[in-house]
């Protein structure tokens, strides 16, 4: 809500419904995809083809379906209690795709104890993932909690810098909604696909 009587210098209306789930296909934030796009088919940025390089991504190609390893819902960033339900509203009887890792962490202590009082951990726990202590965990690598090199890590947190989960970790960032359902699948997936 804006203050009554404000004036602005252009107003726009969006269909949210039409704003497709985006997931990075890079190093950096800023390169990043519609989760049923493709990889860009070059780029004026000057670190694309290391980024093609270290990502073990082509130019031009499909996301969606591509193999994953890990799946990370948690950081400062999404893992709030509402990022929580949406993950768990994905993941309710249904079970993480074999192969997958997944770890769940709350964003802090209060999350943690909201979340277990609502039943969320249950719904983490029953379909295969791990509920873990709030903290910073494979977000950047910490304690122990990182991605294997050259594997692929679908990741709610905010960064996906070379080597920021792990030495020679592949970090795709994407919504909580999109990791539970790439945790499902075993691959990169539109969650609008098991959300009816």
């Amino acid at each position: 809500m804006t203050d009554e009587g404000a004036v602005f210098d252009r107003e726009v209306v969006m269909d949210a419904g039409a704003v497709e789930p985006m997931i990075t296909w890079g190093t950096h934030p800023g390169m990043v995809a519609a989760v049923s796009g493709n990889v860009p088919a070059s780029s004026s940025d000057p670190v694309f083809g290391k980024a093609l390089d270290y990502m073990g991504f082509a130019a031009g190609q499909k996301l969606a379906g591509s193999p994953i390893n890990v799946v990370f819902v948690g950081s400062c960033t999404n893992s709030r209690l509402t990022d929580l339900r949406a993950a768990a509203g994905v993941l309710k009887g249904r079970k993480i795709a074999p192969g997958v890792q997944m770890l769940v962490v709350p964003g802090s202590q209060q999350i943690k104890k909201q979340a277990e009082a609502e039943g969320l951990d249950r719904i983490f726990l029953d379909a295969g993932a791990e509920w873990r202590e709030s903290g910073c965990s494979m977000c950047l690598g910490m304690n122990g909690d990182t991605v294997g090199a050259g594997q692929y890590s679908v990741s709610t947190s905010n960064r996906n810098f070379e080597g920021r989960q792990g030495v020679g970790a592949r970090t795709l960032l994407a919504s909580p909604l999109t990791a539970a359902a790439s945790a499902v699948r075993g691959v990169i997936t539109d969650p609008r696909d098991l959300l009816g």
